[in-house]
């Protein structure tokens, strides 16, 4: 047994042991080797730790590259709140420029462009405080400027970029296409004219460049430009279209054929194409290529009222009248108001002996075409007739135009002026004064008082005229 003595020397042996031991798990915990401690998640680290890693996110090179990693992975909107919600007064003067560059390309990226502008003018301003390069803030400033359609000043950004770098393709190939889009089309043709001679190969600026050029009305520029952008670029159904129709209107028809053939047989399955195969076929009187043209714009896609009525009009031309119906029925289906449908559809049920049918198609093309320009194309031939004292000439159109429309008062009130002003016998004149004001175009005031103004004039004249039934309509 020990002594009291000995037994205080145990315990003091067993403190200082004790406290030996809480020393070793403090250096351990505090500089942990990876074989024996795991790394803890972030969500199991303490409060004041996580709260001590997000207080100033951009302190250090890191936290910039994180956000550009953001960026890159398409994390816009984590990107934009971040930069936002932070103070400023936290951010280093050296990060203040990637940051604001960083912010409006997010913002860009999320169709925000006015919140796009607005951090990239601040990066440029600070890029330029330090005699830093503005380029490719410059080149991002001017595609939100584009798509915001401010044209102006889009183009001087991307101008910026050009003094800068006068061989950036891209950045002419930017401002080219801010000049074609605001249809400034002399400064596109510059743009595209260099383009095309730093880089001959290449078919879309070709066909660019023709675009100009046509716009411009320079036709047979524009054709041989469109004619080098097929050549380039012989897949590409929007050069084959436009250089057809380019030859089209010149009456090459061959011409035209070859060029669309050519990119058929990259593109068997594009519906404009066939179409327009079809319509040369059809301006040729080839009728039976023509058919089977618009049958294969049908196969690839278009069922439009167009393609059903060209296959139609097709079959109306070679006689073939029971063929024709289907399609000239889906035409209409498709499109009530063309007059050229419900016309062919007339005649094909007259030639099928449908005389019921084919009168109420030939009658609604009377009515519609009646509606249409005609009328008043001879209501205003009527009214210069007139003035220029051809009177027999302003009577026949106006009456045309009534036979075309009779229930149109107000060529009632046109014909009596002109009876009052140039015949002496006024009972023509007075006859047209009171079938205008029968109808529903009497409404109109001044007219209505004019009207029963020269009646109540004429009233004595015509008492006193003895033969008032002899005019000279």
């Amino acid at each position: 047994m020990l002594s009291p003595h000995g037994r205080l020397v145990l315990l003091l042996a067993c403190v200082l042991g004790g406290a030996g031991c809480v020393a070793s798990s403090s250096e351990l915990a505090e500089d942990p080797s990876p074989e024996q401690v795991a790394p803890m998640p972030d969500s199991l680290r303490p409060v004041a730790m996580r709260r001590d890693t997000t207080r100033r996110p951009f302190e250090g090179t890191g936290s910039v590259e994180a956000l550009r990693a953001a960026y890159m992975d398409g994390a816009y909107e984590t990107v934009v709140r971040r930069i936002r919600t932070r103070r400023r007064d936290l951010l280093r003067a050296s990060e203040m420029q990637e940051l604001h560059v960083l912010l409006g390309r997010a913002e860009q990226a999320r169709g925000r462009h006015a919140a796009a502008i607005d951090a990239l003018r601040t990066a440029r301003r600070i890029a330029e405080e330090k005699a830093r390069s503005t380029v490719s803030i410059d080149r991002t400033l001017g595609d939100s400027y584009a798509a915001l359609y401010r044209w102006s000043e889009a183009a001087s950004a991307f101008r910026r970029v050009l003094d800068a770098r006068p061989d950036d393709r891209a950045a002419r190939q930017a401002l080219a296409e801010v000049h074609r889009r605001s249809r400034s089309w002399r400064e596109a043709r510059a743009q595209y004219a260099r383009l095309v001679r730093a880089d001959s190969s290449n078919g879309r600026w070709w066909a660019r460049l023709g675009q100009c050029n046509l716009e411009l009305n320079h036709t047979e520029r524009a054709r041989r430009h469109f004619a080098e952008a097929h050549r380039r670029a012989p897949r590409s159904a929007e050069v084959a279209l436009s250089l057809s129709r380019l030859h089209r209107a010149e009456g090459a028809l061959d011409a035209a054929r070859r060029v669309v053939d050519t990119t058929l047989a990259h593109q068997s399955g594009d519906p404009r194409l066939w179409r327009r195969r079809g319509d040369l076929a059809f301006e040729r009187d080839d009728l039976e290529r023509a058919r089977r043209a618009y049958v294969r714009t049908l196969a690839a896609g278009d069922s439009s009222a167009t393609v059903y009525r060209r296959i139609g009009l097709v079959d109306v031309r070679r006689q073939q009248y029971a063929q024709s119906l289907p399609f000239l029925r889906r035409s209409l289906r498709r499109d009530s108001s063309h007059t050229r449908t419900t016309l062919y559809l007339g005649v094909t049920y007259l030639r099928l002996d449908s005389l019921r049918r084919a009168s109420t198609h030939l009658q609604n093309t009377i009515d519609r075409e009646a509606r249409g320009p005609i009328t008043k194309a001879l209501e205003h031939q009527g009214s210069l007739k007139s003035r220029q004292g051809a009177v027999a000439a302003a009577v026949d159109a106006y009456r045309t135009a009534l036979r075309l429309r009779p229930e149109r008062g107000e060529l009632y009130f046109r014909l009596a002026t002109v009876y009052d002003e140039h015949y002496r016998d006024k009972a023509p004149a007075a006859r047209y004064y009171r079938r205008f004001l029968q109808t529903r175009e009497a409404a109109l005031p001044e007219l209505r008082r004019y009207a029963e103004s020269r009646l109540e004039t004429l009233r004595p004249i015509l008492h006193m005229q003895q033969s008032p039934s002899s005019s000279n309509e």
